[in-house]
């Protein structure tokens, strides 16, 4: 039936505008330490780069998704890829750090007004029948995007500059505002709403297990995009671009076989043996030398980690009734700023006092800790 079709026009013009958004986000990731450090920032303040955006967007989410329940989206997700065009475009004229790590925060609140605005108008425009394969096509928007993000910066910043990138990124954001204007919205339907509380619209309760792992697993790609750049410098690895470009590319590909063997198995077993490739994954970053073994980490990298973050995500979802599954996406994407937030503020004090190799090393047990509080949770929940 024409009105059970996943692709249509407002599906379609989303999934291009957050694609594009998503590279032009993911672009600086991995080059803002290194710039930080041309403006002769400490490792705390590049830590206080990923933390400060971090903070900015779980205090701004809980109040986009209440404002959303009756109000248009598709002028909020403009105003938003304006604000972002504006904020990316301001990053050249600020060399005073202070003044970069605040605009980081602004930046971090106006990134989780996009994300959230942008999922909710896909998800209005996807046949309820058909929610959850519709969902599955639009991550690609964000999967997608990380495949070519972090690799495409990386190489505009080594063959040309920081403005650059910030160039590119600036015109990417552009085409996703120009994207959206085709996007057909339609106001919600008011209704009465309940009083705003900010820590029931952030967390709930029910996802605490999966929540708490994912905060824990998030560490290792705190210290990724975080310290890979700075690492692959300190190094001499020319293409650290690879890392990311493999790392995407494998987890991506995984997912359809992955999927298959949580539903077919549970949540346990997977989650158990990507934790412990994720493990090996950082171990072996942390001895890289050449190419080849960056390759390596990264292929397992994206087995690892790429595997156990969608288990986590429907494992919370899961463990909720079906009217909560909103507040449990909130709650799993809020552990995720959580995680990768404290791991850069930690990691860039442990840096002042430890090598790059060791952080990442240090950083591999979470893998570990993850694996075995699921261990201990399938004993605790297998049938007799």
């Amino acid at each position: 039936m024409e009105n059970q079709r996943i692709v249509n026009k407002s599906f379609l013009f989303i999934f291009i505008s957050n694609f594009l958004i998503f590279i032009g986000f993911e672009m600086l990731l991995p080059i803002l330490p290194a710039y930080m450090i041309s403006l002769n920032a400490s490792p705390i303040q590049i830590g206080l780069v990923t933390t400060l955006f971090t903070i900015g967007a779980i205090l701004i989410r809980p109040f986009v998704g209440y404002f959303l329940i009756d109000n248009k989206r598709k002028a909020l997700a403009i105003g938003a890829s304006v604000l972002l065009m504006i904020i990316t475009f301001v990053y050249p004229f600020l060399n005073i750090i202070w003044l970069l790590l605040l605009l980081r925060f602004f930046h971090g609140a106006a990134w989780g007004v996009s994300t959230t605005a942008n999922s909710t108008i896909a998800v209005d425009s996807i046949p309820k029948a058909r929610l959850g394969e519709g969902l599955g096509y639009f991550s690609i928007s964000t999967t997608g995007g990380a495949i070519i993000a972090q690799s495409l910066g990386i190489f505009i910043y080594g063959s040309y500059s920081f403005n650059m990138v910030i160039w590119s990124s600036v015109i990417l954001s552009l085409l996703a505002f120009t994207a959206l204007l085709f996007v057909n919205s339609p106001a919600p339907i008011k209704k009465e709403k309940e009083p705003f509380v900010f820590w029931d619209m952030i967390f709930e309760k029910s996802a605490w297990f999966p929540a708490l792992l994912t905060v824990i697993t998030t560490l290792g790609f705190g210290a990724i995009i975080t310290f890979l750049v700075v690492f692959g410098e300190q190094q001499n690895l020319d293409h650290i671009f690879l890392f990311f470009l493999v790392n995407a590319a494998v987890s991506t590909l995984l997912r359809p076989y992955t999927g298959k063997w949580y539903d077919r198995k549970g949540p346990w077993s997977i989650i158990i043996v990507s934790a412990i490739i994720g493990f090996l994954s950082l171990v072996v970053l942390s001895f890289a030398t050449n190419d080849l073994h960056l390759v390596i980490a990264a292929i397992l990298f994206g087995a690892g980690y790429g595997t156990v973050m969608p288990c986590l995500q429907t494992l919370a979802v899961q463990n909720v009734s079906e009217e909560k599954s909103g507040a449990a996406n909130a709650t799993f994407l809020s552990s995720f700023d959580v995680g990768v937030g404290v791991s850069a503020f930690v990691l860039g004090m442990l840096a002042e006092w430890i090598s790059l190799e060791m952080i990442f090393r240090i950083v591999s047990l979470s893998f570990l800790v993850v694996a075995v509080l699921v261990y201990k949770d399938y004993l605790n929940k297998r049938p007799c």
